[in-house]
């Protein structure tokens, strides 16, 4: 297999026309067997004939011009992550698949295990590929532990060593299936075949597993809209698409090569290339279910800047406001009510951090300290929105804090001029 040449991408490119960049990424660094070990997918043709018959659809099927679920109200897709020197691409696509829809259905953007799926699950301790539908049928029916149970890294030697029978990948190993009740599960997932309906999927619902052929110019691949120029085909590789473009003609796709290929992990493969959209399927998953006993979840970016300590309340099952001082010294506030909502500045100036509290359902009150030391107070009502600022005086020396008794009842305690607790 001969070593890749930018050389010759870059002339392909240019003598083409194409618009994207190649460079050495960290994948074009590695020797050629190790890049043709990266290609995990093995195509089950009697579930591909099936997943591609043409179906009828019903009434016209509409999408938006521009989906990208990185930032719908926050990002809803996970941290790029590096496959290595193992054909396990499918199990990472599912991961993120299933990931990204915790993260939807259930505000928990969750990072799981991909070593547990591919080396503990029906495919066996090996790097080599596997289908999607097996895949997604194992994290339906049995379910993902989060990878901090069963972390990629632990299912190789250190260092890790080559397999015998494959010296292009790694040898990998089962650590063991955590405790079934940690899994989370799917309840569906289906094969989308024509492109209109995986739009809509993609619009409404969220990313989509996809299968695409891997050239040579791929793996030396930076930013742009990648369309295929020179190299050999390599085999089959299985992404997690996160959106697309109607302007730029292409599909927005996380990769699983590390952050040092690519757009920092991701490409956007042009309409019709590679077999993306043409030869194979997109597989959506819905329905996730948490374990019953839920446990704390790693840290997630919620987005914006804040500069003060950050109050925060729920007026009802599933409902969550986040209020904090804003970099403008305004009360800036986040609304999370099954996905979370946008930034908002709801005005005012105070020092310190907000409180926040629920005297009812569907009300919330948010109090902070002005500039003049006073207590400054705002109420939200679901029915009329936000309410005016309002002054209940005092002088306080310290951010409140707020509680309530009951509905309808608002307790204000702060630190007073004379270092003592005062309450209103």
């Amino acid at each position: 297999m001969p070593p890749l040449s930018l050389r010759r991408i870059h002339g392909a490119i240019e003598r083409e026309g194409a618009e994207w960049s190649a460079g050495l990424t960290d994948v074009a660094r590695l020797d050629a067997h190790a890049r043709a070990g990266l290609c995990g997918v093995v195509v089950d043709e009697a579930a591909l004939a099936e997943a591609m018959r043409p179906r009828r659809t019903r009434g016209v099927v509409t999408f938006d011009p521009v989906v990208d679920w990185r930032d719908r109200g926050g990002s809803h897709v996970t941290a790029i992550e590096d496959q290595r020197r193992c054909g396990s691409c499918v199990s990472f696509a599912t991961a993120a698949l299933v990931g990204s829809m915790a993260s939807i259905e259930h505000g928990r953007l969750l990072d799981l295990s991909e070593a547990d799926l591919h080396f503990c699950s029906p495919h066996g301790a090996s790097c080599g590929g596997w289908w999607p539908d097996p895949a997604l049928a194992w994290a339906r029916d049995t379910g993902l532990v989060e990878d901090r149970l069963a972390p990629y890294a632990a299912a190789f030697a250190s260092p890790p060593v080559a397999d015998p029978a494959d010296p292009g990948v790694w040898q990998p190993r089962c650590g063991g299936a955590p405790a079934a009740g940690r899994r989370v599960r799917i309840s569906r997932f289906e094969a989308i075949a024509d492109v209109p309906s995986r739009k809509a999927h993609l619009t409404r619902t969220g990313p989509m597993l996809a299968v695409m052929e891997v050239f040579d110019d791929l793996y030396a691949y930076r930013t742009g809209v990648y369309r295929h120029v020179s190299g050999t085909s390599r085999g089959l590789h299985a992404v997690l698409v996160v959106g697309y473009s109607e302007l730029d003609r292409a599909w927005l796709v996380k990769n699983s090569w590390g952050p040092g290929w690519g757009d920092h992990g991701f490409v956007q493969i042009g309409y019709g290339e590679v077999g993306i959209d043409t030869r194979y399927p997109f597989w959506g998953a819905t329905g996730v279910v948490l374990p019953a006993d839920e446990t704390w979840n790693g840290w997630v970016d919620l987005g914006g800047r804040v500069v003060s300590g950050v109050g925060a309340a729920s007026w009802g099952r599933g409902r969550l406001d986040l209020f904090a001082r804003g970099p403008l010294g305004t009360l800036v506030h986040r609304a999370f009510d099954g996905r979370w909502q946008p930034w908002e500045d709801l005005g005012g100036t105070f020092d310190g951090a907000p409180a926040a509290v629920s005297v009812a359902a569907g009300r919330i009150d948010v109090a902070v300290r002005g500039l003049d030391n006073r207590l400054l107070q705002r109420s939200f009502d679901r029915t009329g929105g936000w309410g005016a600022w309002r002054d209940r005086g005092g002088a306080l020396t310290s951010a409140p804090a707020l509680a309530s008794t009951g509905r309808g009842r608002l307790d204000a305690f702060a630190r007073g001029v004379r270092g003592t607790l005062v309450h209103a």
